[in-house]
């Protein structure tokens, strides 16, 4: 695979945060999101705040990511809730929690390198996308005074080819979670009715209204996104990747964050595990079990199935 080079901008520590970037990928509603911010409260962090994704060629806005690191508590308390809770759903924030910044995942950042969506991505003729968007990594790293770049997008489940061209030393944390509790947890937030489907071509809505089973898209986006993920990391070095499950997180979640900043590189800091150990994580999997009716559950599983298998879950 051709690789896109370029020498980017020197980060702290004459470290370049645009040399080996970290992504978290996996399917909607496994967890991502969570790890992304929990990630991001390290001090040596570089993210797309909410900020820059609202003005993505004003990159100097990462700046604002040191105000944030300077107001710890109010930082945990807009991030996670005032209950420090690490899943955050459907709140409705005000305005002052709204202008605070806080990591997203930035798709205006991608756009604004002309790197499309929605398509498993071949980095062949995207090397002009693919330096453009090395440049926007340096310097959101460079004014947010970070020396790692950590993004979570659920898109770059599907570029991971061209990232690994534009970043031959990126690392990828793969984060999977038990299917049945994805299909769940996807037929009650807001956004999934009305988000496009890249391997349908239409919306779970348009899905229903064309006699499709509801319960069918949710089960099946789990393993049109595992697929397209798995496709993407068999062209990563094995050395920068990391795997992990959802379970396996919550069930030791210090231990397993220590792991991905080691991963990562990001140095230990004692105030960031300091903060991470007043974060809870209550575990929210167990929920199908209970709340899934028979044959809602019957129509995931069989779509699931092999993959639920090879990845260990019972089924």
């Amino acid at each position: 695979m051709q690789r896109v080079t370029d020498p980017g901008t020197t980060g702290p520590k004459g470290r370049d945060p645009s040399s080996a970037p970290v992504f978290l990928v996996g399917p909607a509603r496994s967890g991502t999101s969570m790890l992304y911010k929990i990630l991001c409260l390290h001090p040596e962090t570089a993210y797309i705040s909410n900020w820059v994704a609202r003005y993505p060629t004003r990159t100097s806005l990462a700046s604002l990511n040191r105000f944030a690191r300077s107001r710890p508590q109010r930082r945990r308390a807009v991030w996670f809730g005032e209950d420090s809770n690490a899943y955050v759903y459907g709140r409705k924030r005000g305005l002052r929690a709204r202008l605070f910044p806080m990591p997203v995942e930035g798709e205006p950042v991608y756009t604004a390198c002309g790197i499309p969506q929605d398509t498993e991505l071949d980095p062949a003729g995207l090397w002009e996308e693919g330096r453009a968007f090395r440049r926007s990594v340096s310097a959101i790293a460079a004014s947010s005074g970070g020396s790692v770049f950590v993004n979570k997008r659920i898109a770059n489940n599907l570029r991971i080819p061209f990232l690994t061209a534009a970043f031959p030393d990126a690392r990828f944390v793969s984060l999977v979670r038990d299917g049945r509790a994805v299909a769940l947890s996807l037929s009650r937030v807001d956004w999934w009715p009305d988000s496009k489907l890249w391997w349908y071509g239409g919306t779970p809505r348009e899905w229903a209204a064309g006699g499709g089973d509801p319960w069918e898209a949710c089960a099946r986006n789990w393993v049109q996104e595992l697929d397209a993920m798995e496709r993407g990391l068999a062209l990563v070095p094995p050395d920068q990747v990391m795997r992990l499950s959802y379970e396996s997180f919550v069930d030791a979640p210090l231990e397993t964050l220590d792991r991905i900043a080691g991963f990562s590189g990001l140095p230990a800091d004692n105030g960031w595990r300091t903060t991470v150990q007043d974060l809870r994580f209550p575990n929210k999997n167990e929920a199908w079990r209970n709340e899934l009716d028979a044959a809602a559950l019957a129509t995931i599983t069989d779509i699931q199935r092999e993959r639920l298998e090879a990845h260990g879950y019972d089924v």
